[in-house]
């Protein structure tokens, strides 16, 4: 699965706000992949830049394309902003330290272009631009990458929070009430959370299906290889804490790939997941692209069937049968072959291919159903 980052996230969801309606969902797709591998300046280790290069450049992009070199090679960063920026990044593995860090790593194009930047951003602010200023925003390096220059950035942090559980769990201490409004599921789910952002991949058929599912989630390092090492002590304290509360609250902890399981019900806040929706009313409403764009292809197709399963469908795939037998409101009394989809309504029918098509465009042929 490839890891879509942060500003992934954002640029599809700045096409949203350009238009996205006149942009067919393939068309999305592509260009939301291509903007997880963007770089401010994609060639600056092969080529010499010229000041037409940065035309448009302010002193804190400039300032961001100088330490992108850097970044590329590895190197960690003492600025906390820089380090948040570059971790959000789909590209950057950092692992030397600044004092471990030396420029002979630099070819003559980068050693070059270093200098071109550092005159430029000096050009633009006499002391350069000043890092981890209190309220520093990335919203002028977004501009510059996407070409937009309105952008509701709390709209946006405050959708990208939500597709953690525990959206700062690796840079604070999680507190004792927070974990305590937190199911039994969501307290499993926070503690290997953080093991997610790590890439860890898990035994799990559960967590795997439900970190799939996330847009920051690239999962490479296999359960026996990964180290727990890596972990911070934001992240080990949380751990602990979350793990406490999980078996305090249960002897066994949560079971994890009980037969009907739930990944939608984390972040419901609703204990009783048996009657979770994937979309509460798309029998009553139409859906939009900004709803269902960064699904996983899995979800697009269990959404879709949720529409038939609200009309008493069965289903020959055991997968889907499973799915919505676990559910309290589904009561599925009608075979496939004796379904018509002339039951269903106006907003049925267009959810069903709105939802068919982001599908389709996630996987040639669909999500394969077992």
């Amino acid at each position: 699965m490839k890891r879509w980052s942060k500003k992934a996230v954002l640029g599809a969801f700045l096409i949203g706000i350009a238009g996205a309606a006149a942009v067919s969902p393939a068309e999305n797709a592509i260009r939301a992949e291509a903007a997880a591998v963007d770089f401010l300046v994609p060639d600056s280790q092969s080529r010499y830049l010229t000041e037409e290069d940065l035309a448009g450049m302010n002193a804190q992009v400039a300032c961001y394309a100088k330490n992108e070199i850097y970044a590329r090679h590895g190197r960690t960063f003492a600025s906390q902003e820089l380090q948040e920026y570059f971790e959000d990044q789909s590209w950057y593995y950092g692992y030397i330290s600044p004092s471990s860090f030396s420029d002979a790593v630099f070819n003559g194009y980068e050693t070059a272009n270093i200098q071109l930047l550092t005159d430029w951003e000096y050009s633009l602010a006499a002391n350069g631009y000043q890092l981890d200023q209190p309220g520093y925003s990335f919203t002028d390096v977004y501009d510059y990458l996407y070409g937009i220059s309105v952008v509701d950035e709390a709209l946006f942090e405050e959708n990208w929070e939500e597709s953690y559980v525990a959206p700062e769990s690796n840079s604070r201490y999680l507190t004792q009430s927070e974990v305590e409004e937190m199911t039994l599921q969501e307290l499993c789910y926070a503690k290997n959370e953080i093991y997610a952002r790590r890439g860890r991949l898990f035994q799990s058929q559960e967590l795997q299906d439900y970190f799939n599912s996330k847009t920051w989630y690239y999962g490479y390092i296999s359960p026996s290889s990964f180290s727990d090492t890596v972990f911070n002590a934001y992240e080990s304290s949380n751990i602990q804490l979350l793990k406490d509360e999980e078996f305090k609250r249960s002897a066994n902890g949560y079971q994890l790939d009980q037969p009907g399981y739930d990944i939608y019900a984390v972040g419901e806040g609703v204990s009783d997941v048996s009657t979770q929706y994937i979309f509460p009313d798309s029998d009553s409403r139409y859906l939009t692209d900004e709803e269902v764009a960064n699904l996983s292809a899995r979800t697009l197709c269990y959404a879709k069937n949720e529409i038939y399963a609200r009309r008493g469908r069965q289903f020959e795939s055991q997968e889907l049968q499973d799915f919505f037998n676990a559910k309290s409101w589904y009561n599925g009394t009608i075979s496939p072959s004796a379904f018509s989809p002339s039951v269903f309504n106006q907003y049925e029918t267009a959810n069903i291919e709105l939802l068919k098509s982001y599908e389709y465009a996630k996987e040639p042929g669909g999500y394969q159903l077992y």
